[in-house]
């Protein structure tokens, strides 16, 4: 494993144990559901981080994921373990691609959230308001850029509570694409059926450990956490998960794959960055 350090912490927990920062997609959960049993596989596992002076875990990345594995009531998974303080990781942020959805729906939905106002700004004044904290969020369409302003001034907490209200006007309602940048003439070619591109505010790792402790979750495909050495192509079978044994048998089981998995000389460290084309 060239230029490699160490390998990934692969840990196998209990379900409930796993405690995601962020909503989940529910058209994505069911499609995700119906592919995790048909192909009765774990391929990539959540990343998750431990929430101190707990037992507990935060999901970074596979909220849907972990929502699928307790809808479905499986009773363990596995996952990825890394820190907030390991080299390489960091918090991004996506933004909504917002598609099939009537625009005057939106907008008087939008309109009728109670404690907000929107203004209308340049894309660079809309950049450097959400930047330093006086604008929450900002949409952009065909006829302009449009920032949502608090009419008050809030507290973190009320801050996620802000950004769901926002996301539950379209979600559930609307095919959510994540989107990297804010530039309307860039997504739209892509997006024939677009409503709006929805821009959010850059978190910090302490506004996702609050989320989680305080059962608060930030919205959907928000969060973009850059994960180094991270494991994919598992391949756990569900059924491993889902057998009705005891937690130390199916963690000596773990142990046992994870030593199969080097003797075979089966995992592979690429150094260089890629681009999926089978998500």
């Amino acid at each position: 494993m060239y230029q490699s350090t160490e390998l990934p912490e692969i840990k196998i927990l209990p379900t409930e144990k796993l405690l995601p920062h962020e909503d989940c997609d529910p058209r994505r959960v069911e499609k995700l559901s119906k592919r995790l049993l048909e192909e009765g596989l774990l391929k990539n596992p959540p990343v998750i981080a431990a929430i101190p002076e707990s037992d507990s875990f935060v999901v970074l990345d596979g909220a849907n994921r972990v929502t699928t594995f307790k809808t479905l009531g499986i009773p363990h998974i596995v996952a990825q373990l890394v820190s907030y303080s390991s080299p390489g990781v960091s918090l991004d942020t996506w933004f909504h691609v917002v598609s099939g959805m009537e625009n005057n729906s939106f907008w008087d939905a939008i309109q009728n959230l109670i404690g907000i106002r929107t203004e209308r700004n340049s894309l660079v004044e809309a950049r450097e308001k959400i930047k330093a904290g006086v604008i929450e969020t900002y949409f952009i369409d065909d006829s302009g850029v449009y920032a949502v302003i608090p009419e008050t001034e809030l507290l973190q907490l009320d801050k996620v509570s802000l950004l769901n209200r926002i996301v539950d006007i379209y979600r559930g309602k609307s095919d959510i694409f994540r989107a990297s940048n804010d530039i309307w003439e860039i997504q739209k070619p892509f997006y024939p059926e677009i409503t709006s591109l929805v821009v959010f505010p850059r978190l910090e790792p302490i506004n996702i450990m609050n989320a989680a402790m305080n059962k608060m979750k930030i919205p959907s495909g928000i969060t973009r956490h850059i994960i180094p050495a991270r494991a994919i192509n598992i391949n756990i079978p569900i059924g491993i998960l889902m057998a009705d044994w005891s937690f130390e048998k199916k963690k000596k089981w773990m142990d046992e794959w994870m030593m199969e998995r080097m003797s075979a000389n089966a995992i592979r460290y690429y150094a260089e960055s890629t681009f999926s084309f089978n998500e």
